[in-house]
């Protein structure tokens, strides 16, 4: 028998065209995490920014009227110190990113350094303020053997006047300086991000829905990590995508998230 909508501990999002558009909140977006929240459920935004420490994106999603703690806003950054902290904790770490991946990396007991040879991991991320000195000290320490992480590897994100090289960008300028692919990307599509999410709340994996708008990048990577999905159509996927996917069985689907909180809202009734 299929599950009802309500009948998970956890609730992790997606958030450009599940919660979010340029500009806006996706109609329901608000209502449904109200509903969630309100029923004593988990929630997590997951995102893939790379450049803003949690608390900074938390505030960007309030701006937009999204009921979001700064614990709710769950990463790459987050992912990404959370993963490294787990393998090796305490692991001296170059960062090669913004000062978001500082903090992030800091907040998870790492060790923030500079010297090549003490290096245990260099990661990589999105870093506007790319300068030689940084490269050389994270080529330098990836040529010594650290463990090279990128936070994640997206090609671009849309700006405010338009594209914008992301993340993956920068990943690339030091795997050509090094000559070595990263070992591990955290963001998605990878499943590690959708891992350490899931960690974050304290549940099974099977006991938490993802819901995203992206077969590949959400439904995909969620089913991998042993995760159900919602996939939702304000965003990449349509109804004709999913009737093409052959084989693939999505546990829910809806016009948009708007069905959470219906669904909840008719638990009180």
């Amino acid at each position: 028998m299929p599950r009802s909508l309500t009948d998970y501990d956890a609730y992790l999002f997606d958030i450009d065209g599940t919660l979010l558009r340029p500009g806006s909140t996706i109609p329901g977006a608000v209502e449904a995490l109200n509903a969630i929240k309100a029923h004593g459920k988990a929630v997590r935004a997951v995102t893939n920014n790379s450049r803003m420490a949690h608390h900074a994106v938390a505030e960007r999603f309030r701006r937009y009227g999204l009921p979001l703690d700064d614990d709710e806003v769950f990463s790459a950054l987050t992912a990404t110190a959370q993963f490294i902290a787990h393998e090796h904790p305490g692991a001296s770490v170059i960062p090669f990113g913004a000062d978001g991946l500082i903090y992030e990396l800091k907040q998870a007991g790492l060790d923030v350094v500079e010297e090549t040879e003490r290096a245990d991991y260099v990661v990589a991320g999105y870093y506007p303020e790319i300068n030689l000195r940084s490269m050389t000290f994270a080529m330098r320490a990836l040529l010594h053997g650290a463990r090279f992480i990128a936070v994640n590897v997206d090609r671009r994100y849309v700006g405010a006047d338009g594209p914008v090289p992301g993340a993956g960008a920068f990943v690339a300028t030091l795997e050509h300086a090094a000559g070595r692919s990263p070992d591990v990307i955290v963001g998605k599509p990878s499943i590690t991000i959708v891992q350490e999410a899931v960690a974050s709340v304290g549940c099974p994996a099977a006991e938490c829905l993802f819901v995203g708008d992206n077969l590949e990048a959400d439904v995909a990577a969620a089913h991998t990590a042993g995760l159900p999905a919602m996939l939702v159509y304000t965003g990449v996927s349509s109804p004709e995508d999913l009737g093409a996917a052959t084989g693939l069985v999505v546990e829910h689907v809806a016009d948009t998230v708007a069905a959470l909180a219906d669904a909840f809202n008719a638990l009180d009734v």
